[in-house]
């Protein structure tokens, strides 16, 4: 008999555009891993909402300062 370990599971929401052939094989993966999966692609409506929130949110955050835009560009582009 096997032991079974009680490990606490945590919710992981990601947005990725995959290829189809991407997305097979990622399905796959997390079959394999037994991981529970549930799809869901948003409405026009409900996308136009998330980036609304989104703009609000960045407006609270503020514009990044010249070093960070700086250090961001050379971390984007050096991949």
């Amino acid at each position: 008999m096997a032991a079974t370990a009680t490990l606490r599971k945590q919710r992981l929401m990601l947005d990725i555009q995959v290829t189809p052939k991407q997305k097979k094989a990622l399905m796959s993966v997390l079959k394999a891993l037994d991981i529970e999966i549930k799809q869901r692609e948003l409405t026009e409506e409900e996308e136009d909402t998330a980036l609304y929130l989104a703009m609000e949110e960045g407006k609270k955050e503020g514009r990044a300062t010249e070093k960070e835009k700086e250090d961001f560009e050379k971390w984007l582009f050096q991949k």
